[in-house]
Order: C-alpha cells, then sequence, then structure tokens
C-alpha cells in the first residue's frame, strides 16, 4: 500500500476528527491513520469487514445493528463510494444504561477512475465534529434585515419552482431534489435554515427516511419540517408525525395556505430560542444552574468515551466583599471570574451554579495536573478586580456518568466545602472517603423511615442536678440510633445530616412524643416526676402548625406542660419578629423555654431580653475554661446576667469536681455532666430517679 497522502485525507476528512482509518480497497485491510480512542476491531488493523462487525457488536446498539451490517459491508461500501465521494452515517451507541449518538464519516481516494482508498472517521456525533456548537439550544434568532432560509426538498420540478415563486420575495430558498441530497444541504446548513418543506415520496432517499435520519442528529432534529403530499392518507400523516413532522400540506398548494404554516412554525420555533436565551444568568453569561443540568446530560452523552471531570469555584467570604466593597465591585469580581473560568476552561460547560460558586463540566483523557492548576488559579487570584481574594476549588475527577447530574456537581461541591474553613489550602479533591461517608449518609436517609417505624431511635436521659443539694431536678432527652445488629450511631453523625435534609422535624416529634408518653406513665403510676426539656432544632420551629401539634401530643398524653419544657439551640433562637411570634405562641400554650448553648459563638443578650425564656444553659466551652481567671470571669458575668433577668442559670458538659465547686461558689442553680452522668437508657434514668 502507498504512503498516505495526509494533505489529501485533511481536505477531505478535516482534522477534527478523534479516530481516522484507511481501508486498501485491493486488500480490503485497515489501517490506522488517526487513532485517539481504541475502537474495537478498527484499533487491530484487521480485514474491514470483520473489524466493521465487530465494531457494530461491541458499540452499536442493537437496534441498528442489522441495518448498519447491510449497509456498511464493504461491497456495498464500494458501490456507494463510487457513486458518491462522500457521506455521513448516524447511528445510536449504547454504553450502560445510556444511549449515545455516533456519526461516522466516508470519503474516498481515487486514481484515474478507479476507487483505491476509502477514508473513514469516526467522531461522538457533533461534539467533535462541531466543538464550537456545543451550545446547540442556542441556535440565533435572525437578525432583523437578512431572510430566513427555507429549505425544500422536492424531486418534482414544477411543483418545487411553484413552491420557489411562492416563498422567494420573503425568504432565501435552498433547493434539493431527493432527500440524500436534502440532507446533505441541512447538514451544512442547520443552523441557518429556519425550516424544511419536504415532499414524501422521492427517490434515492424518500420522506420518511429523511425523517428517520434527521430525528437521529440532534442538531438538525432541531429544525422544523413541514411535509407536503398529494396523498391524502392518515396512515402516512400520523407516520411523517411520529417521526418529528409538525405539520402537513397538500398538493396542489395554496399561496397563502402554504405561507401561514410557514410563518407560524417559524414564529413558534424563534418563541422557543428567545425562551433557550433566557437560560443564561444575566450577570455572568454563564448557563444558570437549571439550563446547566439540562444541557449537562447531552454533554456527557457526547463524549461518552473519554472521562469527565467537574471544578466549582468558590469566592471566600463574599459577603464580606459585598459589604465592604459595594454591590457593584461585587459584581464585578464575579464577572472576572466567570471569563477567567472561560479563558481556561474553553471546551466547558459552564454555570453560575450558586451566588458566589461558578461550576464547570469538562472532558478529558488526560490527568489533571495540580501544578498546572494552581499556577492559574494564582494567576486569576493576583489579576482580580480587587487584591486578597481568595477562591476555593473542588474538583471531582473522573465522574460516575450514571449518576443523576445534581449528584455529580454536589461531589464537587462537597469537595470544595473541606476546605471552606482551610486558609492554607485551595484546591480539593472529592475523594473515596468523601465518597464513603456519602454513601453511609444516603443509606442512613434511606433507612430513616423504618428506623422510626421500627423504634430504632432510642432517648436517653441525662440528669440535672441543682447544685446546693447534689439532687436529680431534672433531665434533658437526648436521641441514639440503635441499630437491628447492636450497632449504636451516635447523634454526631446523623443529626447533622437530618438538619440539612429536614428529616429532623420528624425526629424532634418522635423524642418528644416518646418523653410525653414517659412522663404520662410515671403520673398514672403515681411515680415522682421531673422536668425533662427536649430540643426543638431551627427546621421545626419553623415548621408549619409546630405549636399546634404539640399541644396536641402534650393533651394527649394528659400531662402539665412543665413536665416538658423545650430547649432552643442559642442560634436557632436567635431574635426575630417570626422567632418572636412563635415562642410567644409556646409560652402562652403553656411550655416553658429554655435556651441552649448560650456562649457557643451566637450569643444575642436581645434574644433573652425580648424572648421569654426560663432558663439559660451554658455551653460546654465556656465551663471549659472555667479554671482560668478569664474565663472564671465570663462564666460568673454569664450567671449574674441571668439571674438579673429571673432566668435559671444551668452548666453543661461539666466534668470535674473542681468546675462543680466552682459553679457552687459562682450560685450557679444546676449542673448537667459527665461529673454527675452520662446520658442513660430509660430503664437506667428510671432506676437513679428512684433512688
Amino acid at each position: 500500500m502507498k504512503d498516505f497522502n495526509s494533505s489529501r485525507i485533511y481536505q477531505i476528512l478535516g482534522d477534527e476528527f478523534k479516530n481516522i482509518y484507511i481501508v486498501d480497497c485491493e486488500s480490503q485491510q485497515i489501517y490506522a491513520f488517526k487513532e485517539t480512542l481504541k475502537l474495537p476491531g478498527f484499533s487491530l488493523c484487521m480485514n474491514y469487514d470483520d473489524a466493521m462487525n465487530q465494531y457494530i457488536d461491541e458499540r452499536v446498539y442493537e437496534k441498528n445493528r442489522d441495518m448498519l451490517r447491510m449497509a456498511l459491508s464493504f461491497d456495498s461500501l464500494y458501490a456507494r463510494l463510487e457513486k458518491s465521494e462522500h457521506f455521513n452515517i448516524h447511528y445510536q451507541s449504547k454504553s450502560d444504561t445510556e444511549v449515545h449518538f455516533m456519526y461516522t464519516h466516508f470519503g474516498r481516494i481515487m486514481e484515474g477512475d478507479k476507487l483505491t482508498q476509502i477514508i473513514i472517521g469516526f467522531a461522538n456525533e457533533d461534539l467533535d465534529i462541531r466543538r464550537n456548537n456545543l451550545d446547540m439550544m442556542d441556535n440565533t434568532i435572525v437578525p432583523n434585515g437578512l431572510r430566513r432560509k427555507v429549505l425544500i426538498v422536492e424531486d418534482n420540478e414544477i411543483n418545487r419552482e411553484m413552491l420557489k415563486v411562492t416563498l422567494e420575495d420573503d425568504y432565501e430558498v435552498l433547493e434539493a431534489v431527493n432527500g440524500e441530497e436534502g440532507l446533505k444541504i441541512l447538514s451544512q446548513n442547520y443552523k441557518d435554515i429556519s425550516i424544511i418543506l419536504l415532499d414524501v415520496v422521492m427517490p434515492i432517499c424518500d420522506g420518511f427516511e429523511f425523517l428517520n435520519r434527521q430525528k437521529s442528529d440532534s442538531l438538525l432534529a432541531n429544525v422544523p419540517v413541514i411535509v407536503t403530499t398529494g396523498n391524502n392518507s392518515q396512515e402516512d400523516e400520523l407516520k411523517c408525525l411520529g417521526l418529528g413532522a409538525v405539520d402537513f400540506i397538500t398538493k396542489p398548494y395554496n399561496a397563502r395556505i402554504v405561507k401561514s404554516r410557514i410563518d407560524s412554525v417559524i414564529k413558534l420555533r424563534e418563541s422557543s430560542m428567545t425562551l433557550a436565551a433566557i437560560e443564561k444568568d444575566e450577570l455572568t453569561a454563564l448557563y444558570t444552574r437549571q439550563a446547566f443540568y439540562h444541557h449537562a446530560r447531552t454533554f456527557i452523552n457526547f463524549i461518552s468515551n473519554e472521562n469527565c471531570y467537574v471544578i466549582v469555584l468558590d469566592i471566600a467570604d463574599f459577603k464580606l466583599i459585598n459589604g465592604t466593597y459595594g454591590t457593584k465591585k461585587a459584581n464585578e469580581v464575579l464577572v472576572y471570574l466567570a471569563n477567567a473560568f472561560r479563558y481556561y476552561g474553553k471546551n466547558g460547560l459552564l454555570t453560575r451554579y450558586e451566588g458566589d460558586q461558578l461550576l464547570g463540566l469538562f472532558h478529558s483523557n488526560d490527568k489533571l495536573q495540580v501544578e498546572k492548576i494552581e499556577k492559574n488559579l494564582n494567576k486569576i487570584v493576583e489579576e482580580a478586580p480587587i487584591p486578597n481574594i481568595r477562591i476555593k476549588m473542588g474538583i471531582y475527577e473522573n465522574i460516575d456518568k450514571s449518576l443523576q447530574i445534581p449528584i455529580i456537581c454536589d461531589r464537587a461541591l462537597i469537595a470544595v466545602k473541606s476546605i471552606s474553613k482551610d486558609f492554607k489550602t485551595n484546591i480539593a479533591f472529592f475523594t473515596s472517603e468523601m465518597n464513603q461517608r456519602l454513601l453511609a449518609q444516603s443509606q442512613m436517609e434511606n433507612d430513616f423511615k423504618n428506623a422510626i417505624l421500627n423504634k430504632e431511635f432510642k432517648v436517653y436521659f441525662q440528669p440535672k442536678y441543682d447544685v446546693k443539694d447534689e439532687h436529680i431536678v431534672g433531665a434533658e432527652a437526648l436521641v441514639r440510633w440503635e441499630k437491628p445488629d447492636g450497632e449504636l450511631i451516635p447523634p454526631g453523625k446523623f443529626i447533622p445530616l437530618f438538619e440539612k435534609d429536614g428529616l429532623v422535624v420528624q425526629l424532634d416529634e418522635y423524642v418528644f412524643k416518646s418523653v410525653c408518653n414517659f412522663q404520662h406513665k410515671r403520673i398514672q403510676n403515681h411515680l415522682p416526676v421531673v422536668p425533662i426539656s427536649i430540643n426543638l432544632s431551627r427546621a421545626s420551629i419553623h415548621f408549619n402548625n409546630v405549636v399546634e401539634r404539640y399541644v396536641e401530643i402534650v393533651k394527649e398524653n394528659d400531662i402539665p406542660f412543665a413536665c416538658v419544657p423545650l430547649e432552643l439551640t442559642e442560634s436557632a433562637a436567635l431574635y426575630s419578629q417570626q422567632i418572636a411570634a412563635i415562642t410567644d405562641q409556646l409560652v402562652k400554650a403553656g411550655f416553658k423555654l429554655h435556651m441552649d448553648d448560650f456562649g457557643s459563638g451566637y450569643s444575642s443578650l436581645t434574644s433573652l431580653n425580648e424572648l421569654k425564656f426560663t432558663t439559660v444553659k451554658l455551653d460546654k466551652s465556656l465551663i471549659d475554661y472555667i479554671n482560668q481567671n478569664r474565663g472564671k470571669k465570663i462564666v460568673q458575668q454569664a450567671i449574674d446576667l441571668g439571674h438579673g433577668l429571673d432566668l435559671k442559670v444551668v452548666a453543661e458538659g461539666v466534668e470535674t469536681k473542681e468546675q462543680r465547686d466552682c459553679l457552687k461558689e459562682m450560685e450557679c442553680d444546676e449542673i448537667q455532666g459527665f461529673y454527675y452522668s452520662k446520658p442513660l437508657k430509660e430503664e437506667d434514668f428510671i432506676s437513679l430517679v428512684s433512688c
């Protein structure tokens, strides 16, 4: 076989195909000319028919296989290329559960009148061939002053001329004498053609085949088709509509009807394209999140043979930037970052995911170079509109394409969140450990409903002791998750998760019901009763009818409201009109309110002053420093503040005798902590109270 004529091959095929093979027509042997990805059969450089059959068996969707075997046997291919310089084949490929659209181009090299070589180029649909058209839905509406293009596909010269005369004053008319020629013109001009008028009965490639092949190409399928026919068969009409035609025009043509229907279809199409323009974020011109979700799946399908990765850019302390520099400058920073993201991620699909978070989906089989990423990130920071900006980057590499797009994005977000408070690290990769944690969290969410039904959540009671006489005066209800296999899951693993996904509302009510039922049994059996406080999360406070629901539970158990006080964390109780209204309803119903975790970092004296708490609980973080001079003064001031507001003061997390003695000296009212007792199972708590 002669050496390849590279310039001639690229002239025929172009240089954007990932895989290009040459078939020697005399030996029917395949030779790899350009091979970026390994393809079954072709990569082994074997006999053409054997290679094509292996490729079809392993890569082509089952329903397309028989058609391709007939169309692409060597004899059929040779005969076709003797008559035509080149042609395209569109078909579907199946990988796992996803169906992808594929595109293969066949061309020829002639020596005199003899076909000597066949050129074959493989691509993942239009991503490789029309890479600049990745934003496939953003077809440009025809600007004012330019005429829209109409493609007439009609073999009858008289009918074709009649349509042309009818339309040429208002439209630029393109003509094709059969479906094969029509598809070729459409492939070359698909972005400019507004509508196709398609005859059904034609030689070479009839209207049905035209529609079928157009439908298989995701870009060509966007151009609407009106079928023209002299046959009024309802069966043909339904068949064409099923293949994607939008309307019918019968022959002989009525000029007014033809123009009216064309105008109607074009207006409808351009309205949808105008709607597609709204997919872009107004400030950054990147995709909105929902538009990104829509296009990302198509993006992944197009590049099914390549690895993908997601990068999220997060501006640290963006609220501080807003407050310091103003909204205008903060927006300038976002626009700058979006433009930088475009520059460094030319082949990506980008979105403004959150207010100050930009996210991109990219493809490459090359391993990401951390050094290069850090260099680019540093350059972005250095050239930013404001100094000392900090940008965090989370990366999910080699994504699992079977996952839903939001979950894929979440993994990059989890990575960036892992370094949100790390001043030394700006880049984080999603790891297998993070994945295991996610799987465990997902399993907990899936198990939650049955856990509630099966009463796997167990209420533990941590006693509260009077500081002066060291008697039990109350308890706090805490929850543990005891799995059927005996595994005990601590609250630190599931409470934050359930707070995030809203399941904590059901859990709060479950614990409240359990405690109310416990108190009901104690009262019924004439046993000593001490108040047992129950935590009410921020989500529960804002849940619809929470006051009415909790009041109903208390009344159903026929117990005093005072024996089930409610604890609100300091952060959840930050003063607002809505919180004030809800807490006021709770107090009027009869509940006593405790402020939990006071001093943990969100202290609000306004909340203590305005909301009707009866008790304030000092957080363990204050008690830990009670043996230090400054720490002791802070705790003393907090106790004096509580007493000054007529509040009972409880110290949490007391673990040593020194802490206990110090609190007694300060006249703290109650103590809760391991010094006296860890949280107890119900039966152990009952035994302790009965002593």
